[in-house]
């Protein structure tokens, strides 16, 4: 029965009740029996008494001795083994049976009792009279019984037959009983223990059921069942029970695939988020929290979200939402990146905060490009003024008729055109850029020959280099290369606007040089000049929009020249890259992959589609 509490219970509970009810019993009985037994014994010596009294009335008459009834009184106490007394009216007693050696010491009392109980029935007479009575120091209980003695002639009372009975064999009597009754209840109790094990184990066989689904349930396994073939409340709890489970089961399956759905939006989400509970222990957050703020992957792992709050001090965050009641927002620097931090206070229904919910969002792209608007509007704004200006100060002095001299009219008139032209250019650079950058003009990508690009654009530009007072070279054009993988004009367009770029920042005397190379893999043509070079911190911006190295926007060109190229050399899938040194001068290289690795790629990519559409 180990293991089996009710079993036991229910044992106990048996057993314990046998044992009350034997003793209760034995208590009880030894109660009842006293006085049935009293009454008992009284109707065994009533008759007894009334023979010995009718007969003794003629011994007060006769005086005579040798009656029945005195050999009765004489040997009462071996035949009956109680005591005769006969009492005459005067209260004296007549005679009695002698008392065995060991109550010699009871006679005076007895005899005193004798005379009370004879008296007593002079003064009150009746049929008989029966008392019960102790007599110390040993407390021994006595049974006496009183009969008036009639005067048949008169109908007188004349005397009184007491019969004093020992309660010792009728108290053994009740004893021995009780031990019977003690035994054999006992020994029913022994007999039942088997019986009420298998009792005990059938009517809790269907609870044992129940117990053990319910302690599935308790670990999460809502598999098991009871058995619902028992009547009455068992079979209604073992139903109920199966139904309980089942209700959980669907209820858990439905709570987990919530959970995991979340799990898996919660993770798709690009931004930050973690969620705590009242005592600030995180219970949902996605692993971007972690990349967000510059920790590798390794790190993630060997830390909890706890911990990575603690270290970042977002923690602080938390807690203030949760006592203000309201959402914080704040903006953290962390390696050069910009992190807003979003966190709202989680409020029940009974206006309770149960938490705290946190959004972490890297918005120094945003603010970047937000920069970078700015930067573009304040440029376009100073290259669109500073024509705009120039011109403006042209007109008025034409228009007010200040200008006189046809010459001085004339060379107004250039520096308008001049001014005209410039702003055309720019906003024929802006529009350019703009439609590169949207992708409506597609790009027809296919085999290049880098060397005769190189010759051509020497052939074109040599006598312009040479009336700027600088040599066009072109170095390694002899050999022949591999086919690139490009357009043809639009090369062109990003070698005329390198050669272009480098004319304006090399001085008279200055080597602009067109240089071409390959390896396995790509084929590279560069553009070197020996011009004033490009400072380090300048390297990194020299294909934004509109930069330039001069602040005050005094160089010539737009500043949209390399963005343009360096757009259209990404649409191509090259890239353009710069190597210079203040002083030294520039080289723009352009790296496009080789045609045959190009092709070799696109012939894999169509076997693989065709084995695809086959299978």
């Amino acid at each position: 029965m180990k293991n089996r509490f009710l079993v036991r219970r229910i044992f106990l509970l048996l057993v314990a009740a046998i044992l009350l009810w034997t003793v209760l019993t034995a208590v009880i009985y030894s109660f009842v029996a006293h006085p049935v037994f009293t009454r008992i014994k009284a109707q065994e010596l009533l008759p007894r008494a009334e023979i010995i009294a009718k007969n003794v009335s003629g011994m007060y008459n006769f005086k005579n001795n040798g009656t029945f009834a005195s050999t009765l009184i004489d040997h009462s106490d071996e035949l009956f083994g109680n005591w005769i007394y006969i009492v005459n009216p005067e209260g004296e007693i007549f005679c009695h049976t002698r008392l065995p050696n060991t109550k010699e010491d009871l006679g005076e009392h007895l005899a005193s009792l004798v005379v009370e109980e004879h008296w007593e029935l002079i003064q009150n007479p009746k049929r008989h009279h029966l008392v019960e009575i102790k007599i110390p120091p040993q407390d021994d209980r006595f049974l006496i019984l009183s009969v008036p003695i009639i005067n048949p002639d008169d109908g007188q009372i004349k005397g009184t037959t007491v019969i004093v009975q020992p309660a010792n064999e009728m108290d053994a009597g009740i004893q021995s009983l009780n031990f019977a009754l003690i035994t054999s209840s006992l020994i029913v109790l022994v007999i039942m223990v088997i019986p009420i094990i298998i009792a005990a184990l059938r009517i809790l066989s269907p609870l044992e059921s129940i117990r053990r689904v319910s302690i599935a349930m308790a670990e999460g396994d809502f598999s098991q069942r009871a058995d619902e073939t028992q009547e009455g409340e068992i079979g209604d709890l073992a139903r109920t029970i199966n139904w309980m489970a089942e209700e959980l089961h669907a209820s858990f399956q439905q709570l987990s695939n919530q959970r995991n759905n979340l799990k898996q939006i919660i993770d798709s989400i690009e931004d930050g988020i973690a969620a705590c509970n009242r005592d600030g222990k995180i219970t949902v957050h996605n692993d971007r929290i972690y990349s967000l703020f510059g920790l590798d992957p390794q790190y993630a792992k060997n830390t909890t979200p706890d911990a990575f709050l603690a270290r970042t001090r977002i923690g602080s965050f938390f807690s203030e939402a949760m006592n203000k009641k309201e959402a914080v927002s704040c903006v953290m620097t962390k390696d050069h990146r910009q992190i807003q931090v979003v966190i709202t206070p989680l409020i029940s229904d009974q206006n309770t905060i149960t938490g705290a919910a946190g959004l972490f969002r890297d918005i120094t792209k945003e603010q970047q490009l937000e920069q970078i608007r700015r930067d573009y509007v304040a440029n376009v704004s100073h290259e669109l003024r500073t024509p705009l200006t120039a011109m403006r100060g042209l007109l008025e002095p034409l228009t007010e008729g200040m200008v006189k001299d046809p010459k001085d009219q004339q060379r107004y008139h250039n520096i308008l055109l001049r001014e005209t032209m410039r702003l055309s250019r720019l906003i024929n650079d802006m529009l350019e850029l703009s439609n590169i950058q949207s992708g409506t003009n597609a790009i027809e990508l296919g085999p290049v020959n880098i060397t005769d690009i190189a010759h051509g654009l020497f052939d074109a530009y040599d006598t312009t280099v040479s009336e700027h007072g600088q040599t066009l070279q072109i170095h390694n054009a002899k050999h022949r290369l591999p086919p690139a993988w490009g357009n043809d004009d639009r090369i062109e367009q990003i070698l005329v606007i390198l050669i272009d770029n480098a004319m304006k920042f090399t001085h008279e005397g200055g080597v602009i040089t067109i240089e071409t190379a390959a390896d396995d893999r790509h084929v590279h043509i560069s553009v070197r000049d020996t011009g004033i070079g490009i400072a380090a911190d300048d390297l990194d911006h020299v294909f934004d929009r509109f930069y330039k190295a001069d602040r005050a926007h005094n160089e010539p060109g737009t500043g949209l020249g390399l963005s343009i190229a360096h757009i259209v050399a990404e649409q191509m899938g090259a890239e353009l890259t710069v190597k210079s040194e203040p002083g030294q001068g520039s080289c723009f290289t352009l790296s496009m992959p080789t045609a045959d690795n190009v092709m070799r790629s696109l012939d894999q990519m169509k076997d693989v589609y065709d084995s695809h559409d086959e299978n």
